[in-house]
């Protein structure tokens, strides 16, 4: 029930995440061990930044229907919250649906 659950809302995360994601604070308000949409000169992106201080910038949509991914601190990877998908900081699939990997986007 769960599932049919979360694919029946998936229309409206799609919308929802993307007026939210506008929200999205400046990277250096990023603390170690903390992953969030953060918006980079106007793109906002999926970023973490590990314990030695160095980021991890991926694209914010999944790959898989392109609903907005969010962090797991729990679980320290990315989640889309539509169809269940899971990305490790550097945006590689670590369980599908999506069989292709988040874009990394270089923050120079």
């Amino acid at each position: 029930m769960r599932t049919v659950l979360r694919f029946a809302l998936a229309p409206i995360r799609f919308v929802a995440d993307r007026v939210t994601m506008r929200g999205a604070g400046p990277l250096d308000d990023l603390a170690p061990g903390e992953g969030r949409i953060a918006d980079v000169a106007g793109r906002k992106v999926a970023a973490y930044r590990d314990d030695a201080g160095e980021v991890h910038a991926v694209s914010p949509i999944c790959t898989h229907l392109r609903c907005v991914v969010s962090f797991d601190a729990s679980e320290g990877n990315w989640h889309c919250p539509c169809h269940g998908s899971r990305f490790d900081v550097d945006g590689e699939v670590l369980r599908g649906p999506a069989r292709k990997p988040l874009e990394r986007v270089e923050i120079g």
